[in-house]
């Protein structure tokens, strides 16, 4: 099955990106170079195309009671016009099985940005089928539409040409608004302790909107640069630090899960906690500019204590970066060897993030 194509493809390949295939998607990975763009965001403002992301829409006066029974935060901690960081767990081991940021338009509107579309629409539907939520419509909106992500220090200063009011928003907020002549969402976010901004447009409007933010200086930025940011950042990714059998508690997300609320995977998650903690998420400063891979694995005393799940370089640190699960009862500081096929790198377990004030 070819990769899907995103609806802004022809876009990105005109502005020189080099694409990439990623999560059956085709993707840019980097435009002028990972350097440069990692550069624009520490200093100036990156425009991305998030739109590989889902988009499902939960509407109508079951909503709330829906939203907050599927998903593991709790909404009452917000409120209409805010934006929420929450998972999809399993129901069978509390694994996670999607992480998604759930949009609060008004009352009885909610949008949902998620990674597997599939599975957060069969989880919802399903809600639906034992009652929760009968009164209220789920619709899967991805068609056509695009999720763009403006970050970086002067992503506030770009966005007020767009549209002020959004750009005078606080942290985690939302609200509807027509940037491109159509109507769409806009809501703050903040990646990497980054705080920046996520248009959700239709493809036509979009694309206007984009070609807007680059002619203003915006630098149009791919996977590479953003994934750079997320490891020195500690941002957990699905598929790497996030996923099946892996809870968000060891993934240091327990702010995202409210334990007093009923949820999907609720009791597989208490129990799992119950057993006490096997492993901990945590950062990996290598010794040298040499990153660590994906599976390597962690030694003390040459015996593995942990494994590593991301890997890259630092331009911050000019060394090598991982992060990984370790076991909890290393010590933060300790000295460590990560075995790759091309020889052992030493490094120092570190906490998540060593680059403060990350979030998602």
């Amino acid at each position: 099955m070819s990769p899907r194509r995103l609806p802004l493809h022809d876009e990105h390949v005109g502005l020189g990106a080099r694409m990439t295939e990623s999560g059956g998607w085709t993707l840019p990975l980097e435009y002028t170079g990972a350097f440069q763009e990692y550069r624009a965001h520490r200093r100036g403002a990156v425009v991305w195309d998030a739109s590989d992301l889902g988009s499902v829409l939960v509407a109508g006066p079951g909503a709330f009671a829906l939203v907050q029974r599927t998903f593991t935060n709790d909404l009452r901690r917000t409120g209409p016009g805010r934006s929420q960081y929450t998972f999809l767990l399993s129901a069978s081991d509390g694994g996670v099985v999607d992480d998604l940021i759930v949009w609060w338009v008004r009352d009885d509107l909610f949008l949902l940005t998620p990674g597997r579309p599939d599975a957060v629409l069969a989880a919802l539907r399903s809600g639906q089928d034992t009652g929760t939520g009968a009164d209220c419509a789920v619709s899967d909106v991805s068609h056509g539409r695009v999720l763009l992500a403006v970050q970086g220090e002067e992503a506030r200063a770009r966005m007020s040409g767009l549209d002020d009011e959004a750009a005078r928003l606080g942290p985690s907020r939302v609200r509807e608004t027509r940037i491109g002549g159509a109507p769409g969402y806009v809501a703050t976010t903040r990646f990497g302790g980054q705080t920046g901004f996520e248009l959700h447009l239709p493809a036509a409007a979009a694309r206007t909107v984009h070609r807007r933010l680059v002619g203003e200086g915006v630098v149009p930025a791919g996977l590479a640069m953003r994934e750079t940011h997320r490891v020195e950042a500690g941002v957990p990714r699905h598929g790497h630090e996030l996923g099946p059998g892996i809870t968000p508690l060891e993934a240091g997300c327990a702010a995202a899960v409210a334990l007093d609320t009923e949820f999907t995977g609720r009791a597989a998650l208490l129990a799992a906690h119950r057993r006490g903690g096997r492993r901990i998420l945590r950062s990996v400063l290598m010794g040298s500019r040499r990153p660590p891979s994906p599976g390597d694995p962690v030694l003390l005393a040459d015996e593995p204590v942990g494994t590593i799940t991301s890997g890259n370089y630092s331009p911050r640190h000019h060394r090598g970066l991982g992060l990984g699960f370790v076991h909890p009862e290393v010590p933060l500081g300790t000295g460590v060897t990560v075995r790759t096929p091309h020889g052992d790198l030493d490094g120092e377990v570190t906490t998540v993030p060593v680059a403060r004030g990350a979030a998602r």
